[in-house]
């Protein structure tokens, strides 16, 4: 049998008393810990089951919702970064500026033209971005094809108008730039302005040659490409979730609404119109007439002697009735 050597017999005791606790906490610790995080998200699960049932089917629809929202809050972020000899300033596509600037250009004969930038795109993109959340939510309960292509086409549409909005501002951006220049040079009133800027030491006095100047051109912002992206998204997940639900077949879009006529058979009568109601008279109407009496009984007499002769037997003549019996005239009174 092999003898442990004296380094073996120092490194054995410390194996084997490190594995027991190993194999024996190890292994159920886990499965502890496992146990407790699922007993903490089941309720969860629990309280989340019926919106997700609700949600069922109208994902991308919600996504669209969501995307929409976002595009919103950026529309209301800085689109246009610019800085120039004169300040920094910064444009939204609803047309309002940030500006800082030291204002050199205010005695000058020709100060830099205010940048026009319209609203309009932006103002659209609100619009229907309002339209995307309601239909949405409404189609949540309604679950209706009308619905569901309305808030496809409001998506597409959103995007549309996004991307309108960045090419409008893209083009401004050069007109928002010159908004913080010194003007013309041989201006005398922006060879002023530079003057007392220089006075206050707000700045030095700009001279061909002397120091160097470092400044950026204008350009779209992160915000302007986050919108950009986010719109896209929300149209991809509406038009994806607007295929999936619709039926087989070719993609018909409903541009009327059906009206339905209903009209009566050939073989149905019109019905009559009910009768007017008629208004109590004031006038005093005339007393009855006395009815006359007719010879009833007779009539029925002869009627039952007709049907109970045998039908070969001649008609017999019916009786009289004593009561309408003339008496015979007596013939000692003739005479």
């Amino acid at each position: 049998m092999v003898q442990p050597t004296p380094w073996q017999a120092g490194k054995t005791p410390q194996a084997q008393a490190v594995s027991p606790s190993r194999a024996a906490g190890g292994a159920p610790r886990r499965q502890v810990d496992v146990a407790n995080a699922l007993a903490t998200v089941r309720p969860l699960l629990v309280a989340l089951r019926p919106v997700l049932v609700l949600c069922r089917g109208s994902w991308g629809y919600l996504i669209a919702a969501i995307g929409s929202i976002i595009t919103l809050y950026s529309l209301f972020q800085p689109w246009v970064n610019a800085s120039s000899t004169d300040g920094k300033i910064k444009a939204t596509p609803f047309g309002k500026f940030e500006i800082s600037s030291s204002l050199v250009a205010l005695w000058s004969g020709s100060p830099p033209p205010a940048a026009k930038i319209n609203g309009t795109w932006a103002v659209l993109a609100c619009i229907t971005i309002a339209v995307i959340c309601v239909a949405a939510v409404v189609n949540l309960r309604a679950r209706t094809q009308a619905l569901s292509t309305l808030v496809m086409g409001a998506s597409i549409a959103l995007s549309l108008f996004v991307v309108f909005a960045l090419v409008h501002m893209n083009g401004k951006a050069p007109d928002v730039r010159n908004m913080v220049g010194n003007g013309p040079a041989r201006d005398l009133g922006s060879q002023v302005g530079m003057i007392v800027r220089w006075a206050s030491g707000n700045s030095g006095y700009a001279l061909p040659g002397v120091r160097r100047y470092t400044w950026t051109t204008a350009g779209l912002t992160s915000w302007a490409w986050f919108a950009g992206a986010m719109a896209v998204v929300s149209a991809v997940a509406a038009i994806a979730q607007w295929v999936r639900n619709r039926p087989s077949g070719p993609i018909q879009i409903p541009l009327r609404m059906p009206i339905v006529i209903t009209r009566p058979s050939s073989g149905a009568t019109p019905a009559e119109p009910a009768p007017a109601p008629q208004q109590p008279s004031t006038s005093p109407q005339p007393a009855p007439e006395p009815q006359q009496t007719s010879p009833a009984p007779q009539q029925a007499s002869t009627e039952a002697a007709t049907q109970q002769a045998p039908a070969g037997s001649a008609p017999q003549p019916a009786a009289p009735d004593p009561a309408t019996k003339r008496p015979s005239p007596d013939p000692d009174q003739t005479n």
